[in-house]
C-alpha cells in the first residue's frame, strides 16, 4: 500500500467518524449562492411533504426509466438504484444537485437535464429520493452535505 492510500483511508476514517459523532438535529442549510438568491436552493436539502409528492412525479417521468423505483430493482447496468443499496447517499446534495442538471462526470448514457428541470424540481427529486433511505443513511449524508458546504463556502469554490 503506497503512502498515499494510506493517507488517503486515513482520512475517510477520520471523515467518517466524526461524521458518526455529529448532530443531526440544528439547521445547518446553506443558501446557494448570495442571500438574495431563491430560499429554496439550500444544502443539505429540506425534505418537505410536497417536495416528496411533486419529487415523486418527476423521478417517475424522468428517471426511473433508466435507475428503476429508489429502493427497487436496478433497470440499466449504468444507471445506480438510488436507495439504500445504490451509491447516490455517499455524495453530497450540492453535486447531486449539479450532476442531474449537467450530468455526471464521465456518465455516457445520463442526459443532462439542465433547461428541462428547474431548480426546485431538482430539490423536489432529491427530497423524494433522500426519503426512502434509512434514517442512519439519511444522517449520514446529511453530515457529509454540511462538511461539503462548509468547504465550499470557506475555500470559495465547488
Amino acid at each position: 500500500m503506497t503512502k498515499k492510500s494510506v493517507l488517503g483511508s486515513l482520512f475517510i476514517v477520520i471523515v467518517v467518524f466524526v461524521a458518526a459523532c455529529g448532530d443531526n438535529s440544528m439547521d445547518t442549510r446553506v443558501d446557494v449562492g448570495s442571500p438574495a438568491s431563491s430560499s429554496s436552493l439550500k444544502f443539505p436539502v429540506e425534505i418537505t411533504e410536497d417536495r416528496i409528492e411533486a419529487g415523486e412525479i418527476i423521478y417517475i417521468d424522468n428517471c426511473a426509466s433508466c435507475h428503476g423505483p429508489v429502493n427497487g430493482r436496478q433497470v440499466l447496468d449504468s444507471a445506480p438504484p438510488h436507495g439504500d443499496t445504490g451509491h447516490t447517499w455517499h455524495h453530497p446534495d450540492r453535486l447531486l444537485y449539479q450532476w442531474i442538471l449537467d450530468k455526471p462526470p464521465l456518465a455516457t448514457l445520463m442526459p443532462a437535464f439542465r433547461g428541462t428541470l428547474t431548480d426546485e424540481q431538482v430539490m423536489q427529486v432529491l427530497a423524494y429520493i433522500k426519503n426512502h433511505w434509512l434514517p442512519e443513511i439519511k444522517n449520514r449524508q446529511n453530515e457529509g452535505s454540511v462538511q461539503y458546504e462548509a468547504q465550499v463556502f470557506e475555500f470559495g469554490t465547488e
